[in-house]
């Protein structure tokens, strides 16, 4: 018992409906379309990311590099006032004149001479003969005279009016000794501006001195700049490191970024950039849920259309095996469904069937040979939709293709139906298959009218009508300057020899891979004793030699071989 169960479980897993086997296809051919077009875009979509990101770094390189450079002019600026002959002479006067003229060169706010002690010698800010202060806070004055290098200082007030500046100052040396500290003070506004060409829309820039304090912010904040103020405490947490990137933070505006920093050694300042995370992580958030979306939408969408075809044709096969079965009581008249082909059937049955209503013998014997070519035409209908699907790269074309070869077959049918299924001309074959593709001016017929029985007129139409398809596509009929030269001849023994020469056309290339009309006609040829076929793909052509016998060894259908 467990074995016939088996056997009987086996059985059933090999044998589906045709919806099944639609809906198979639906999935196959979705799924990996829908998989491919994701990879492309994640990584298109990863890639420019990617490029984001780095443009992101370079731009907070430039930043750095640019604010370091601006400073380091300065410094050499200073320095070469500080060699001028007027301090060695304290010809203060002169000196404060040449003090001027550097600082509108620069754009500082002034340029100060300080004593040791602190005390002002030279304001470019004050007049000549006011007096001038002596300033308290002099610790980056000091360290300049104390250690005989540049000093670079943070946030600081000026001592005139107490506005927020930063002060680069260099040592004076007179006769080798060290006997002023000569300082430039620069606003804040001149910081904020070594920013505008890196800190793009969305992105907030910002100058931190080592303290955390905010020496400079591009954009401004309702008029705030912010400036004297701590930098926000993500950002905070890295002040003094080297560099720190890809920091997750929430700007003072409430939105989520992604922050970084590089320190200068030169300045002692923290140089930031940051850019809200969207810019960096929306494009591939989005894409990731369109691609989900899309291929949600694919499969439901080529499930949908295999049911409804499958539907179509399941109704049409089932009224076509109900139609045959009433044969049996009488020809009558078929009734139109929304297939052509099935249709077209339908009529051939019901001629067939009307010829046999004389005689009860006759009818059976009738009854059993249009039982055999029903079988014979659901099998051909099959192989196509095979073959159709294993050379369709989507369900569209699927369709498409399964539809011509169909239209393909009845013609072929026609032709027999017009005759009474005795035989049908080769010229009439001919002329019927390549009326869609050229007009007279694009073809050369040369060959005997020879009759051809059933068998071999589907055969011949199947793969003339194939020929003509792959030539309107990719050879000469796809071009206005194409041509066809068909010929052929038989000899005494009844062996017909027919040539395929096409000329004109694009130049021609080997396939990589055998096509649904190259299995098929090589399948129908290599089915039968003393058939073939040879396929030459010349660069100036396709040419095809077909050999077959003109009469046949038994009247049935022709039924489509598949190639191994």
């Amino acid at each position: 018992m467990g074995r016939r169960t088996g056997i009987w479980i086996r059985r059933s897993l090999r044998t589906w409906p045709v919806s099944n086997y639609l809906l198979l296809l639906a999935l196959v051919t979705a799924i990996p379309v829908a998989a491919c077009a994701a990879f492309l875009a994640y990584h298109f979509v990863a890639e420019s990311s990617q490029l984001t990101r780095a443009d992101y770094e370079d731009r907070l390189r430039l930043m750095r590099n640019a604010a370091e450079l601006r400073v380091a002019n300065i410094i050499e600026d200073l320095q070469i006032l500080a060699l001028s002959p007027s301090l060695s002479q304290q010809n203060y006067a002169e000196f404060r004149e040449h003090a001027i003229q550097s600082v509108k060169l620069i754009g500082g706010t002034a340029i100060v001479l300080y004593a040791p002690d602190g005390q002002q010698i030279v304001n470019t800010r004050l007049e000549l003969n006011a007096p001038l202060p002596k300033r308290v806070e002099f610790e980056f004055e000091r360290r300049a005279i104390e250690t005989g290098r540049p000093q670079v200082s943070g946030l600081q007030r000026a001592v005139v009016d107490g506005q927020p500046i930063v002060t680069i100052a260099v040592p004076v040396r007179i006769g080798g000794e060290i006997r002023y500290a000569l300082n430039i003070g620069l606003s804040t506004k001149y910081l904020s501006s070594l920013m505008d060409d890196y800190v793009s829309a969305r992105m907030v820039g910002s100058i931190i001195d080592a303290n955390g304090i905010l020496l400079a912010r591009r954009p401004l904040m309702d008029g705030d700049d912010l400036v004297g103020r701590p930098t926000i405490p993500e950002v905070m947490a890295h002040i003094g490191q080297p560099s720190a990137w890809w920091i997750k933070a929430v700007s003072r505006t409430g939105v989520p970024t992604y922050t970084s920093l590089l320190r200068s050694n030169q300045t002692g300042w923290s140089i930031n950039l940051a850019v809200p995370r969207d810019v960096i992580d929306g494009p591939l958030h989005r894409t990731a849920e369109g691609i989900i979306a899309l291929t949600l939408f694919t499969i439901a969408l080529g499930l949908a259309l295999a049911r409804l075809l499958s539907r179509r044709f399941l109704a049409e096969f089932a009224d076509l095996e109900r139609y045959v079965g009433g044969l049996r009581s009488g020809a009558r008249a078929p009734k139109p469904g929304t297939i052509s082909e099935v249709n077209r059937m339908k009529k051939v049955l019901y001629h067939v069937g009307s010829e046999l209503a004389g005689a009860l013998k006759q009818q059976k014997a009738l009854l059993d040979e249009i039982n055999h070519r029903v079988k014979n035409t659901l099998g051909t209908v099959q192989s196509i939709a095979r073959l159709s699907r294993a050379s369709s790269n989507d369900l569209n074309e699927y369709a498409a293709a399964f539809e011509g070869r169909l239209l393909a077959l009845s013609q072929a049918y026609n032709l027999l139906t017009e005759n009474n299924w005795v035989g049908v001309s080769l010229v009439s074959i001919v002329r019927q298959t390549l009326a869609p593709y050229a007009g007279p001016e694009r073809l050369e017929i040369d060959g005997p009218d020879i009759l051809l029985p059933p068998k071999l007129t589907l055969a011949i139409s199947a793969a003339l009508q194939e020929l003509s398809t792959n030539a309107a596509k990719y050879g000469a009929f796809s071009v206005a300057s194409g041509k066809l030269h068909l010929s052929w001849n038989v000899d005494e023994t009844g062996l017909v020899r027919l040539s395929w020469t096409e000329r004109g056309g694009p130049l021609v290339h080997k396939p990589t891979r055998r096509g649904f009309g190259t299995k098929m006609i090589t399948g129908m040829f290599a089915g039968e004793a003393g058939w073939s076929v040879s396929l030459d793909f010349n660069p100036g052509g396709l040419r095809c030699l077909m050999q077959f016998w003109s009469r046949d060894q038994a009247d049935h259908d022709v039924t489509l071989m598949e190639a191994s």
